[in-house]
C-alpha cells in the first residue's frame, strides 16, 4: 500500500509541472514554445498479479496530464480495481473521469476498438498484446505495451552470496509464487561457483511458509487458479524432459492441507538448456531455472537470447563488469546486487518482446501527453 501512496503523490506532483518547452529558433526571430496537452480518454487494461500497483501507476499519470480513463481489470481478479474506483469517488474526483469496466476477452476488444480511445495503457502478455494491437491498428491508437519477461539473474565466480540482494532476487521469485513479470526466474551460474549457488539458492527456497494468504506467518501463497497450476507444472515437467535438467527441490502441486488449493511447491531445476521451455517461456509461478556458464561474453549471450527484454540482474564485486554486463544486456532496466527499486520517479518498461513505453518517471508522464508545437514571428 506504501508504493502506492508513493505513485499518487510523485504523480499528482507533475500535474502543475507539465510547462511544455521553449525552442529556440534560428535564424529569424520567432517564439517557439511546445505545450504538453492531453490526449484524450486512456484505455488502461491491468494483470490479476499486481491489481493495486498497476492500476495506480496507469491512472496517475494520465490523471495528473488532464486525461479520463477507461479501465478493465482482468475476470480474475478485479476486486482490487473496482475498490479503488469506489475510493476516487470517495475522494471527489468527477464521475466520468474514472470508469471501471468489468468484463472479458469481448469487453476488452470493444474497448481497444473504440475510435474516442486516445490511447491503449496494456500490462499482460505478448499473445494478447498483439491482439490488441491489430485491433488497435484500425484507428491508429498508440498504445504502452508491459509484457513481462523471463529475466536472467546473472552470477559471477566474485558475486557475495551472503549479500541481502542475492538472497532478495531468489526469494522474490519464490515468494509471489512467481507471479511476477520482472523476476529473475534464469538464474545464469558461473561454472566455479555452481555448485556454491546451487546449495545457497536451496538453502533460501526452503525458508518460505507457505499456506493461507491471510495468516501473518505465510510468506509463499497460492497461483491464481487451477489453469495456472497445470500451465505450471506442464512448463516443470517439458523444461525437465528430454535432456540433462534435473529438479532438486519441489516440482509438484503441494500435498496435505493445501492439496486442494492452487498452491505448487517452490521449484528449483538444474543444468537448465538455454532452449528450453523453462529458459524460454514465462512460466508465471514459483520456479527458478539454473543454467551455468563459463565466461562473461557467453553470460550474456545466454541472457540476451530470448524473446524477452524486461530486466536484468547482476551479482559482482567487479564495478567495470558490472557496468559492461548492464550495457550488453537488451532489457528495459538492470539491477546490480539488489533488486529493482519499484520507485515512482523510476522508468520501467521493457525492449523486444517484452513491449513498448514506459510507467514510472518523467517518462512515463509524457506517455500521456500529446506535444503541440505554437511558432510566432517576431519580425
Amino acid at each position: 500500500m506504501g508504493v502506492m501512496a508513493d505513485n499518487l503523490e510523485y504523480f499528482a506532483g507533475w500535474a502543475d509541472k507539465c510547462a511544455g518547452e521553449l525552442v529556440q529558433v534560428y535564424p529569424r526571430r520567432s517564439l517557439d514554445y511546445v505545450r504538453y496537452e492531453p490526449l484524450g480518454v486512456i484505455a488502461a487494461l491491468t494483470p490479476y498479479n499486481v491489481p493495486f500497483l498497476s492500476a495506480v501507476i496507469k491512472l496517475a499519470p494520465a490523471l495528473a496530464t488532464g486525461n479520463t480513463v477507461v479501465i478493465r481489470p482482468p475476470e480474475t481478479g478485479p476486486f482490487g480495481v473496482v475498490r479503488i474506483g469506489e475510493l476516487l469517488l470517495d475522494a471527489g474526483v468527477p464521475p466520468g473521469v474514472v470508469n471501471v469496466v468489468l468484463g472479458g476477452p469481448d469487453v476488452g476488444e470493444a474497448l481497444v476498438r473504440h475510435p474516442s480511445i486516445s490511447k491503449i495503457s496494456f500490462t499482460g502478455g505478448p499473445v494478447v498484446a498483439r491482439k490488441i494491437l491489430a485491433a488497435a491498428a484500425e484507428n491508429l491508437t498508440p498504445a504502452v505495451l508491459e509484457l513481462g519477461g523471463k529475466s536472467a539473474n546473472i552470477v559471477f565466480e566474485d558475486a557475495d552470496l551472503d549479500d541481502p540482494g542475492f538472497a532478495q532476487t531468489v526469494l522474490m521469485v519464490i515468494g509471489t509464487a512467481g507471479q511476477g513479470c520482472v523476476y529473475g526466474t534464469r538464474l545464469l551460474v558461473q561454472e566455479s561457483i555452481y555448485s556454491k549457488v546451487v546449495d545457497r539458492v536451496l538453502e533460501l527456497a526452503k525458508v518460505g511458509v507457505m499456506g493461507d494468504p491471510l495468516d501473518s506467518r505465510t510468506t509463499i501463497g497460492p497461483v491464481i487458479n487451477e489453469r495456472a497450476v497445470e500451465r505450471i507444472l506442464g512448463a516443470i515437467g517439458g523444461g525437465a524432459g528430454g535432456s540433462d535438467a534435473r529438479v532438486i527441490l519441489g516440482g509438484a502441486r503441494a500435498d496435505g492441507e493445501l492439496a486442494d488449493g492452487f498452491f505448487v511447491e517452490p521449484t528449483v531445476v538444474v543444468d537448465v538448456d538455454n532452449s528450453s521451455v523453462l529458459a524460454q517461456e514465462e512460466v508465471f509461478g514459483p520456479v527458478l531455472a539454473v543454467t551455468p556458464f563459463s565466461t562473461e561474453r557467453q553470460a550474456v549471450e545466454l541472457a540476451n537470447a530470448t524473446q524477452f527484454g524486461l530486466h536484468g540482474y547482476i551479482h559482482t564485486r567487479d564495478l567495470k563488469r558490472a557496468h559492461r554486463v548492464a550495457e550488453d544486456l537488451a532489457v528495459g532496466g538492470v539491477s546490480i546486487n539488489t533488486v529493482p527499486p519499484f520507485t515512482p520517479n523510476a522508468p520501467f518498461g521493457g525492449v523486444r518482446g517484452s513491449g513498448y513505453g514506459r510507467e514510472g518517471g518523467l517518462a512515463g508522464v509524457l506517455e500521456y501527453v500529446s506535444l503541440k508545437n505554437v511558432n510566432v514571428p517576431l519580425d
